[in-house]
């Protein structure tokens, strides 16, 4: 899994509050978010966010990750 990606993706889910907007705005099919979403997931050992029919909306642990993983991410992109 390629984290920063991951995080990137995460990160645009959380804007967008969709899989399905985010991978649009990536110009990546919805799966690959929601794979990579997911893969995340699993190596930080915790859910990010709460799916449902409606939509997406963060847990506690994905709120927290987000303030964090957004800085993270924008420093990263700026150093790059």
């Amino acid at each position: 899994m390629n984290k920063l990606r991951a995080i990137q993706y995460f990160n645009r889910a959380v804007e967008t509050k969709s899989f399905a907007a985010a991978g649009r705005s990536l110009d990546v099919s919805t799966p690959a978010v929601t794979q990579l979403v997911a893969a995340l997931e699993r190596s930080l050992g915790c859910a990010l966010f709460h799916r449902t029919t409606r939509g997406l909306s963060l847990t506690a642990d994905g709120a927290r990750y987000y303030e964090t993983s957004r800085k993270v991410a924008a420093e990263l992109l700026d150093a790059g």
